[in-house]
């Protein structure tokens, strides 16, 4: 019986999922340390995820508040870069939003990029929410008082926020360290079962 010869099939790897870790940065002080601290965590867990970590991927919101509260009166340049964070952030599979406790919640410049977004901009998007406060009695209340709203906008949170305060900062490595072994496994698992699943190709 003739031999019949089989071509091989090259498989491709799947996607490394996340495919990046967005950070997100409420601070209204530009250069702040809750800027840091969120690039730490992101860093790190893209790390330990094998996802690529992007410094141009941190948005800063202190950079685009003029056309976060101006709207139309700002300059064309800042409405650009406000809309690139936008579809930068509708688009992430993971995101790492990052604030101070400030009177007692989150701060109003994070409230307002959040108010611009579109119902369920975060829908498919895995959520990791930094704070950092100054007293430990606060600590808890931005997160808190956050989730709620990212939820209302699609986002899932399935793992405890990165919950710091100030003297966490002068050791974070080994703060953080504890918190990416027990949580990242969590994390990756969640933004896999939450990845698009893609269009059948058509039968010919």
């Amino acid at each position: 019986m003739p031999s019949v010869a089989f071509e091989s099939q090259v498989v491709p790897e799947p996607p490394v999922w996340p495919q990046s870790v967005v950070t997100l940065v409420g601070n209204p002080r530009a250069g702040s340390r809750t800027a840091a601290a969120a690039a730490s965590v992101a860093e790190l867990l893209a790390s330990e995820l094998g996802t690529p970590y992007r410094i141009d991927e941190l948005i800063d919101l202190v950079t685009i508040a003029p056309a976060i509260f101006q709207g139309d009166q700002a300059d064309a340049n800042t409405q650009a870069a406000l809309a690139s964070a936008i579809d930068l952030v509708s688009s992430a599979s993971l995101i790492v939003v990052a604030t101070p406790v400030y009177k007692g919640s989150y701060t109003g410049l994070l409230k307002s990029f959040l108010d611009v977004l579109r119902p369920s901009a975060l829908a498919g998007s895995v959520v990791v929410p930094v704070t950092v406060s100054a007293a430990p009695s606060h600590k808890l209340l931005a997160d808190q008082h956050l989730r709620p709203v990212l939820a209302e906008l699609g986002a899932t949170v399935p793992v405890p926020g990165v919950i710091l305060e100030e003297r966490d900062l002068e050791d974070l490595q080994v703060v953080l360290s504890t918190w990416i072994r027990d949580n990242a496994g969590v994390i990756q698992a969640t933004t896999i079962a939450l990845r698009p699943v893609p269009e059948p190709t058509p039968a010919r």
